[in-house]
């Protein structure tokens, strides 16, 4: 019984996570699900050191180290060129932080936030001063 136990645990540490997956070098493809992604973003590859937009346009961000897991810091955001000439936040941000999180293995939620002063926690992000945008996204449908 316990080998079984070892063996169960083991093949469950193999199991790649979407944190596991955010953390590697590798971009992923998501699917804009939510109607302001739709609207705004398209669909999304996301690295580990930039955004790529539907349009093309490329968000830079970088890792911020902290409390808070999957928090990036953005710069250029007033220089994308998204769907239908939208803001990727507010009109005139061009910098500030943004909160990937993963209800489910095959969802993305990305919250904006604006400005210099990153989200004080990860829980209730949708009620954090200068939220600007939530974007939600799904794993694309195999082709």
């Amino acid at each position: 019984m316990k080998n079984i136990v070892v063996l169960a645990a083991f093949c469950f540490a193999l199991i790649p996570t979407p944190i596991a997956q955010a953390e590697s070098n590798a971009s992923e493809k998501w699917a804009a699900f939510s109607t302001t992604a739709m609207s705004i973003t398209g669909d999304i590859e996301v690295s580990p050191t930039a955004i790529t937009m539907s349009t093309g346009s490329v968000l830079p961000i970088e890792a911020v180290k902290g409390d808070i897991p999957h928090l990036y810091r953005f710069t250029g955001a007033d220089k994308l060129k998204l769907i239908r000439d939208n803001s990727f936040c507010m009109t005139n941000t061009t910098d500030g932080y943004i909160v990937l999180s993963y209800p489910t293995a095959d969802e993305l939620s990305m919250n904006v936030f604006q400005g210099d002063s990153p989200p004080v926690s990860d829980s209730n992000l949708d009620s954090q001063p200068n939220l600007c945008a939530i974007y939600n996204y799904q794993k694309p449908q195999a082709e």
